[in-house]
């Protein structure tokens, strides 16, 4: 660690910190801040910054799938999206409460999959993107690969 991030380390706030994760904060003067002293209300973060944090997320997504889903290794890719875009969105504890549809997962019944997918209270929340996930679950297809 240099000279300089030793000082304004201990110089600035680092806000609530939990389980070595930092979480945004008003500062002295009411900007929301982040980790030491970023401020983001005027500055937000640059697109690498963003980028840094999604790979990090999906990392940590990756993570919470694989506990919930024994098969992922075995699954497509398209299949493997679908359950790496519900890690993400939902977190490992929301995402392991969707019984059925991991249950369908196991035994490969694409249909009810997506069925059960659609038949989800984040469904009726983001109907668009549940939607499109659904088909990725029964078609085994995916506009990104």
């Amino acid at each position: 660690m240099t000279d300089i991030q030793q000082m304004l380390m201990a110089q600035e706030g680092t806000g609530p910190m939990a389980h070595g994760r930092y979480f945004p904060y008003q500062d002295s003067v009411g900007r929301w801040t982040l980790g030491f002293g970023r401020n983001i209300t005027d500055n937000g973060i640059s697109h690498d910054e963003a980028l840094m944090l999604l790979n990090g997320d999906i990392c940590d997504a990756l993570d919470a799938v694989k506990q919930c889903c024994s098969c992922y290794d075995t699954l497509s890719r398209p299949r493997q999206l679908v359950m790496l875009s519900l890690s993400y969105n939902l977190g490992q504890d929301r995402l392991s409460g969707f019984v059925r549809f991991l249950g369908a997962l196991h035994r490969g019944a694409w249909e009810e999959c997506a069925d059960e997918l659609l038949d989800s209270l984040a469904a009726r929340q983001c109907p668009l993107r549940y939607q499109q996930l659904a088909a990725m679950m029964r078609e085994n297809v995916s506009t990104w690969i």
